[in-house]
C-alpha cells in the first residue's frame, strides 16, 4: 500500500503591520483590491503596538507576514522567532523623535538625572532604540527603568502623568503629539539600517509560499506606483494629518524597495548595535535570517 503526502498551498494570506505611513501603499493596494486580483486571499490587520507584538503573532500563528522593524525581527529571531526576512521593504532608516512630558524637566536626553522610558514592548523598537542610543551615550537602562505603554496612545498618557520620562517613536507620526502641546520633542535618531523588512514564518513559507510570492510581486509594483503618482502627498495629507512640508520631505527621505535584494551589511550593523546591549549573541549569522529562496542577498 503505497501512501502520498501533499502539502497543501493556501492562498491566504494573514499580514500586520503598524497604523503609519510607511504602509499606505498596502492600504491602498487592499482598498483596490489589487490582491484579490492576483489570486490571493489577504487580510490586513493594524498593530498599534508595533514590532513586539507582531512577532507574538508570528509565532502564535496570528500572522503569516508581517511588516517589521529590522532591529526588532533580529532581536526576536534570536530569541527563537522561527521566520524568515523575504523582502525590504522600506530601505532608508528610520528617523526616530524622542519625546518627554510637556512638562517634563527633561529638554535633553543627554541629561544624566534617572529616567524612566516608555517603551510599547519589550522586544519593540521603541525599547531597542532606547537601549541602543543609551550605550552610545555611555549609559545603562534596567529593566526596573521601562515603562510598557503598549502603544503611542499609552505612551502619551505615561509622558503625561510623568510615569515616564522618555519615549522614542517615529517623529513624523508623533508631530500632531507635539503640536497640540502633549509632548515636546528633545532629540532625534537614526541608525543605519533599514528601517521595515517583510518577514514571514517558516510555517506560512512551508504552506503558503506561491501566495506570499504573489503578495511581494503586488507590493513592489504598488510601491513604485506610490511614489511615481502625483496623488500621495495629497492621500498623506488626508489621512496622516501631516503638512504639505513634512509630507514632501518625508517622502523625499524615505526609499521604498521595488526588488528582493537584502543588504547584509545593514542587518550585520543592527545585530552589532544589538550585541552591545545583550540583546543577541555576537556568533548570529546574519544570512540565516533570509530566506534564500525569495531574497537576493
Amino acid at each position: 500500500m503505497y501512501f502520498m503526502f501533499v502539502i497543501f498551498m493556501s492562498n491566504e494570506i494573514k499580514i500586520g503591520g503598524v497604523t503609519e505611513h510607511f504602509n499606505l501603499p498596502w492600504n491602498l493596494a487592499v482598498e483596490q483590491n489589487k490582491f484579490q486580483q492576483a489570486g490571493v486571499d489577504l487580510t490586513w490587520k493594524f498593530f498599534p503596538g508595533g514590532t513586539g507584538v507582531m512577532t507574538e503573532a508570528l509565532h502564535t500563528g496570528e500572522l503569516d507576514l508581517a511588516i517589521l522593524l529590522t532591529e526588532g525581527f533580529i532581536s526576536a529571531a534570536a530569541k527563537g522567532l522561527q521566520a524568515k526576512i523575504v523582502k525590504e521593504y522600506i530601505t532608508s532608516p528610520l528617523g526616530w523623535g524622542i519625546f518627554t512630558g510637556n512638562k517634563s524637566q527633561y529638554y535633553s536626553v543627554y541629561n544624566r538625572q534617572p529616567k524612566k522610558y516608555a517603551i510599547s514592548k519589550l522586544g519593540s523598537g521603541s525599547h531597542l532604540m532606547a537601549m541602543i542610543h543609551a550605550e552610545q551615550r555611555g549609559e545603562k537602562i534596567g529593566v526596573e527603568d521601562l515603562i510598557e505603554v503598549k502603544s503611542i496612545d499609552g505612551a502619551m498618557d505615561s509622558l503625561t502623568q510623568n510615569e515616564s520620562q522618555i519615549f522614542y517613536w517615529e517623529k513624523h507620526t508623533t508631530k500632531p503629539f507635539v503640536e497640540n502641546g502633549t509632548v515636546r520633542m528633545i532629540g532625534e535618531f537614526s541608525a543605519p539600517w533599514s528601517s521595515f523588512l517583510i518577514v514571514a514564518s517558516d510555517a506560512a513559507l512551508k504552506t503558503k509560499r506561491a501566495a506570499i510570492s504573489k503578495v511581494l510581486e503586488v507590493i513592489n509594483t504598488e510601491s513604485e506606483n506610490f511614489v511615481e503618482s502625483q496623488h500621495s502627498v495629497t492621500l498623506l495629507m488626508e489621512r496622516f494629518k501631516m503638512s504639505e512640508r513634512d509630507t514632501r520631505t518625508w517622502l523625499n527621505s524615505t526609499v521604498w524597495s521595488a526588488d528582493y535584494s537584502v543588504r547584509l551589511q545593514g542587518l550585520e550593523n543592527a545585530k552589532q548595535a544589538l550585541v552591545k546591549i545583550g540583546s543577541v549573541s555576537a556568533d548570529l549569522d546574519v544570512t540565516d535570517l533570509c530566506d534564500t529562496i525569495m531574497t537576493l542577498t
